[in-house]
């Protein structure tokens, strides 16, 4: 998965945060990214969950 993760595109369950203003979104399953509804910012880094860097069992 790319890093920053645009938004729209598809992400496993996890906590990703915004590139812009730092706001963080968790998501429970497989789902299009959104906007950041805090900055309408379009890009994410992640934080925790299956598209991690850091998860010892990557998708």
């Amino acid at each position: 998965m790319a890093d920053p993760v645009p938004a729209g595109s598809d992400v496993s369950s996890g906590t990703y945060e915004c590139t812009k203003c730092g706001y963080e979104l968790s998501v429970q399953s497989t789902q299009h990214l959104p906007p950041c509804p805090k900055c309408e910012n379009g890009e994410w880094t992640t934080e925790s969950g299956g598209d991690s860097v850091e998860d010892p069992y990557p998708a």
